[in-house]
């Protein structure tokens, strides 16, 4: 009988360490998503915040959603068919005539819009005639500011700076500045900024301690050994002087200055 309880008990200790084990890798499962998906998620955001479209982008179009701050607003003129690509590829149905369209994206082509179609709300691709509120000016124009994008991002990843950016943009580049000091008169409005690099330079401080007894001790102190002096003319760069710095790193870079769409 002292041998039956023996197994019984022996069997119960083993049943409920598989349990424990289980259920340590269940929340250790369950740990290991609820992390994966937080980074997940907070890339998404960061991804966001960047401004990067999940969107698919077919080559040759400019796409409008991380361009422009207000959208574009459109009429539909004829009931054109819709498709999901700038080929054709799949049709999606045929515009209701009257109605708001929003412009997307731009091509030489064909305009990516989304309204409303017989078949319910679609966003795809029409012929430029299917639409008004929009000319060849305005669409030469997205081209530019488009072009001019890609050069400001490009020098926003390398922290460089270039004439003809705007404050917001150099900000995003360089952070915020040391100093700032700005003046608006009838010719209009300059801003003057200030970058300073510094470097933690080590001294010998000669003092007491409770004893009485002379002791030296090495402190750090920041001591400025560059400085980038940049000016704005209402908003845009407009001269760039450095001195012992780094900042701009290499020969001053020209970029368009803001295009004005409307």
């Amino acid at each position: 009988m002292s041998s039956i309880k023996t197994v019984r008990r022996g069997e119960l200790v083993m049943v409920m360490n598989k349990i424990r084990s289980e259920g340590l890798s269940v929340l250790l499962a369950g740990l290991v998503l609820l992390l994966f998906g937080f980074s997940v998620n907070a890339n998404d955001r960061s991804s966001k915040r960047l401004g990067r479209s999940n969107l698919i982008q077919e080559e040759g179009a400019v796409y409008l959603e991380d361009l422009l701050d207000k959208p574009i607003q459109l009429k539909v003129v004829k009931a054109s068919p819709v498709y999901s690509s700038l080929k054709g590829q799949r049709w999606l149905g045929n515009l209701v005539p009257g109605g708001p369209a929003t412009l997307l994206a731009v091509s030489d082509k064909a305009y990516r819009i989304r309204a409303r179609a017989q078949q319910g709300q679609v966003a795809g691709w029409v012929n430029r005639k299917s639409v008004e509120g929009i000319d060849d000016e305005l669409v030469e124009n997205l081209k530019k500011l488009y072009e001019r994008e890609l050069l400001v991002q490009d020098l926003i990843a390398k922290k460089q700076i270039a004439m003809g950016m705007t404050m917001g943009e150099v900000e995003r580049s360089l952070g915020r500045p040391d100093n700032r000091t700005s003046k608006v008169n009838k010719e209009g409005r300059t801003d003057k900024v200030e970058y300073i690099t510094y470097e933690r330079v080590p001294q010998t401080v000669t003092g007491s301690d409770g004893f009485g007894r002379i002791i030296q001790s090495t402190v750090y102190v920041k001591v400025p050994v560059g400085k980038l002096t940049i000016e704005f003319d209402d908003e845009v760069v407009s001269s760039i002087e450095e001195s012992e710095g780094d900042n701009v790193a290499g020969p001053v870079k020209i970029v368009p200055p803001p295009i004005i769409l409307y």
